[in-house]
């Protein structure tokens, strides 16, 4: 099996609604958001879980 899961992750619905309204705030109205935006958002909470899991010690069975 490869290291790399081709799995989604995230909700794209909800992650839209996110980014939409944490942009409310701005002068600039967004309104869209793009697949790239979705696939760098993927990406990042990848190499978070990634990271996070090769940082925890060797012993325990829960990831916390």
């Amino acid at each position: 099996m490869s290291n790399e899961v081709k799995v989604r992750l995230i909700n794209k619905k909800h992650v839209k609604e996110f980014a939409l309204e944490m942009a409310k705030g701005r002068t600039h109205k967004f309104t869209r958001v793009g697949g790239d935006f979705l696939l760098l958002c993927e990406g990042q909470l990848k190499n978070f879980v990634r990271a996070h899991v090769q940082r925890l010690p060797s012993k325990g069975k829960t990831i916390n």
